[in-house]
């Protein structure tokens, strides 16, 4: 490759990679699939090589992992805030469907207040309902925190590979 276009490829893509990251703030973006595929794009055009597989490799062990971290968090959130199984499930149902049908921003709403009216109509008690919301929003918070690290290691793994 021509050396000039070489490094504009690696300035673009890394541009696209931080604004990718940035993007995690937003909790519909998939920031790490995305900063995941401009790392297979560069590995595509330019080659992988044995080092840059394995840093691939490792980015895309990163990006699955990512995946689970708003479940894992919102749950363990929802459940220290007192939130029962069936309407953790409930919630995570109607917020997939909504997500689905409608978009991705309208199954959070949704997921949120169909945990809410669950644990109000079990429990009869809207303040305790609240607290479990409330604490499923917290581990949201918490699934951002991680994002942004995995995101800033995929990025990191990546400069590692293309410019070192």
């Amino acid at each position: 490759m021509v050396p000039w276009l070489d490094i504009a490829l690696r300035v673009v893509i890394l541009i696209g990679m931080l604004l990718s990251w940035l993007g995690t703030f937003v909790p519909i973006f998939p920031a790490t699939a995305v900063i995941w595929g401009l790392a297979l794009i560069y590995g595509i055009v330019t080659g992988f090589g044995s080092r840059g597989a394995i840093l691939f490799g490792v980015i895309t062990l990163l990006t699955v992992g990512s995946w689970v971290t708003d479940e894992v968090f919102g749950v363990a959130g929802a459940r220290k805030g007192g939130a029962r199984w069936p309407s953790i499930l409930l919630a995570s149902i109607v917020g997939l469907i909504g997500s689905l049908t409608f978009t991705p921003i309208i199954g959070l709403l949704l997921t949120v207040a169909a945990l809410f009216l669950a644990e109000s109509y079990y429990k009869q008690d809207p303040e305790k309902a609240w607290l479990a919301t409330k604490s499923m929003l917290i581990g949201w918070g918490w699934a951002i925190g991680a994002r942004l690290i995995i995101g800033l290691s995929q990025v990191f793994l990546w400069i590692l590979w293309a410019w070192f």
